[in-house]
């Protein structure tokens, strides 16, 4: 006759895989609750707070309703006789940063400053990224003007720089700390820069030697599948939750009927 000192051990065994398959279950969703690398893959209700949100010129359909655009940017540095002046700017969102260095622009005679214009672009309506690159985030132009004239400026010399901030992208990243920028004359052509990228505020700067257009690129994980890879995690891991908590049934089964029925008290 089972008893009560030899039921424990069976209700811990089966508390104890009952357990695993939460544990599974929680541990499935906390790797598929991630987006770009491996970084942004935080365990669920973590209590961290989350990067701030990226502007999108074309969003993510998961992230439309909640996206706010992107700022675009004016501002005009003074030329003098030796180029023109130092001079450090951003969008008001901060997902660009532009440094033009001293002498930047060379001096030309009658011109008294040089507008620099900053905007947004869909990485989609331009040329794609170089092979093994796929686009994280908006793609910018950047264009600059002498003034009064307003003939263009293509080329920025010195220390000049550019930073851009990218979002945590769905489709897992070879290296969280791989991102390059990418620079185009015409947003055709691509060319990737030597970059610094910075993982934890999720930046990436460079030297800029002309205006056009920069982006961020980011080589994919091997075999990356996206959301289909995730579901794939998900539902194996909900397989496995199912198999261990079906043994715990079946063994509290098998003991239930292991017990004699009509047991009462002994006089």
């Amino acid at each position: 006759m089972t008893t009560a000192g030899q039921d424990r051990p069976t209700r811990a065994l089966v508390a104890l895989l009952a357990g695993v398959g939460v544990v599974a279950l929680y541990l499935a969703g906390a790797a598929v609750s991630g987006r770009a690398s491996i970084l942004a893959r935080r365990p669920l209700l973590d209590g961290l707070a989350p990067p701030t949100p990226y502007r999108w010129v074309t969003p993510p359909p998961d992230l439309a309703a909640s996206n706010k655009p992107p700022a675009s940017t004016r501002f005009t540095v003074e030329l003098t006789a030796t180029g023109s002046r130092l001079g450090a700017f951003s969008t008001s969102d901060g997902q660009i940063n532009l440094v033009l260095s001293e002498g930047a622009v060379p001096a030309r005679s009658g011109q008294t400053g040089v507008e620099v214009a900053v905007d947004p672009v869909d990485p989609a309506t331009l040329g794609p990224a170089p092979p093994g690159l796929v686009v994280a985030g908006n793609a910018y132009r950047i264009q600059a003007s002498y003034q009064p004239s307003g003939d263009e400026v293509a080329a920025l010399g010195g220390q000049s720089s550019v930073g851009l901030v990218y979002p945590l992208l769905a489709t897992a990243v070879a290296d969280p700390g791989g991102h390059q920028l990418l620079s185009s004359a015409d947003g055709q052509a691509w060319e990737a820069l030597a970059s610094t990228d910075t993982p934890g505020t999720h930046q990436v700067s460079a030297r800029l030697a002309r205006t056009g257009y920069v982006q961020v690129g980011v080589a994919p994980a091997a075999g990356s599948g996206g959301g289909d890879s995730r579901s794939r995690v998900l539902l194996l891991a909900s397989a496995v939750a199912v198999v261990i908590v079906g043994a715990a049934l079946l063994l509290r089964l098998r003991e239930a009927r292991a017990t004699p029925r009509g047991r009462g008290r002994r006089r």
